[in-house]
């Protein structure tokens, strides 16, 4: 099988990460009845947009994913801890605790879908 998700180039620049950021496919998220979209992911975490709200660095946190756009209800949850809380960009980084296979399968079909549709497309 072809796995999308590790052979993605960066998002910009050089990095020097252990899992390369990419920006889609966008995946909504809720996080304590707040729901928001992700700026980029990975397979180490996620960059959240328009976030707003008061938690800390190290403070897990629990979260509702799903394919932004999708209509399907969240179907994943996440465990995973506050990297940053940057209040005045509404931003909330966060890692995961652990990538269950689980969670590896839903970022692959989520990309392999992303791409699937656009390279249907017509241009």
């Amino acid at each position: 099988m072809t796995s999308f998700t590790m052979g993605f180039t960066r998002v910009r620049g050089a990095e020097h990460r252990r899992d390369k950021r990419m920006p889609l496919p966008i995946f909504t998220v809720r996080i304590g009845g707040q729901v928001c979209d992700t700026l980029n992911w990975s397979l180490g975490g996620l960059l959240i947009e328009n976030y707003e709200g008061h938690l800390l660095v190290e403070m897990p946190v629990d979260i509702d994913i799903k394919i932004k756009d999708e209509h399907a209800e969240f179907s994943m949850k996440i465990d995973a801890k506050v990297v940053r809380n940057d209040r005045e960009n509404r931003r909330l980084a966060v890692k995961f605790e652990s990538l269950s296979p689980a969670i590896y399968d839903f970022f692959e079909r989520g990309f392999s879908k992303r791409f699937h549709r656009h390279e249907r497309s017509p241009a």
